[in-house]
């Protein structure tokens, strides 16, 4: 498996940089990339420009989320369209084998006719991924407070049946198992999947303390915190099965409230790392360090550094482009 460090639950809101550093310094093999930014940089200063951040430090681009509502309206989704070829590029340049969107939980068209509008596009776009070797995620989302006059998909049954209905081989579930549970799906829907209708694992359990009828981000707990642990259980189901794809942890930032973000991060990297080598999580044995190069001064050439004067560098000229027009 691919161990992926997404910014999800580490409060990091700033430059792509900053994940690039950690990921270096804990070992990961890829980071989740702001792919509208990376479209941005490339339009502004070209393909090069936009990659070199993640070149120079040697990092692939373990995943990213489509910027698009499969839903949205004809112009947006057209404007969309004209940029998939740049996406593509960007993905050959940066090793990138998959994607993820997020499918709406209500919308104001009704349900039918928003089924056939996913089912076209969404099987049309994985037709276009398939030619570059990119799998396709369709993720779930919370449903919110304040939806749509027509509920579109809410549950994990109705995410399983739009993928059935798109009906495209590299089109699968990208599958964070807290959502899902938070979805009514079920570990045992999840056992009778194949390893390759999962594009991407996310892992994090519901807090067993929490309200099942009103949940919220918060209640998001590490896998293996709780002695019924379901992420592990379909970790270690995925992973039998021979599941090879990207595995990452779906905190959230109330989970580290606190904890210093490298603290957070090598939490992370030493779960993962326990995980993929089939260790007993309640085991009290102290998992060998992370490597860390914080308290070392950087090298001269030192990829995480360059990477970071790098990306620093990099928005300074993309807001220069910006002013100047």
């Amino acid at each position: 498996m691919e161990k992926i460090l997404n910014a999800q639950g580490l409060g990091v809101a700033g430059r792509q940089n900053e994940l690039i550093e950690l990921a270096l310094t804990y070992k990961f093999k890829g980071v989740e990339v702001d792919m509208e930014d990376l479209v941005g940089r490339h339009d502004a200063m070209g393909k090069g420009f936009a990659c070199q951040f993640l070149q120079s430090a040697k990092i692939e681009l373990g995943t990213f989320r489509l910027p698009v509502s499969i839903g949205a309206a004809e112009n947006d989704y057209a404007k969309f369209e004209s940029n998939i070829a740049t996406i593509v590029s960007l993905c050959e340049a940066l090793h990138g084998n998959r994607c993820y969107v997020l499918i709406e939980t209500s919308s104001d068209t009704k349900f039918e006719e928003n089924l056939e509008l996913h089912r076209i596009r969404l099987h049309s776009l994985g037709q276009t991924l398939a030619q570059n070797q990119i799998q396709l995620g369709l993720a779930l989302q919370p449903v919110g407070a304040h939806e749509k006059e027509h509920a579109f998909v809410q549950t994990a049954d109705q995410m399983l049946s739009l993928i059935e209905t798109v009906n495209q081989p590299n089109v699968g579930l990208a599958l964070d198992t807290w959502q899902w549970l938070a979805s009514g799906g079920t570990a045992e829907q999840l056992a009778q999947m194949k390893p390759e209708q999962v594009t991407e694992l996310r892992l994090a359990d519901v807090c067993e303390k929490a309200d099942t009828n009103d949940l919220k981000s918060a209640d998001r707990v590490f896998p293996g915190a709780q002695s019924e642990s379901v992420s592990v259980a379909v970790f270690n189901q995925l992973q039998s099965a021979g599941y090879d794809g990207s595995v990452s942890i779906a905190t959230d930032v109330s989970t580290f409230s606190g904890v210093h973000r490298d603290d957070q991060v090598a939490r992370i990297s030493r779960l993962l790392d326990r995980l993929m080598a089939n260790e007993d999580l309640n085991d009290p044995a102290p998992a060998t360090p992370v490597e860390s190069e914080n308290s070392e001064e950087p090298a001269a050439g030192d990829s995480s550094s360059d990477a970071a004067a790098t990306d620093q560098a990099a928005d300074e000229n993309v807001e220069s482009v910006a002013t100047a027009e």
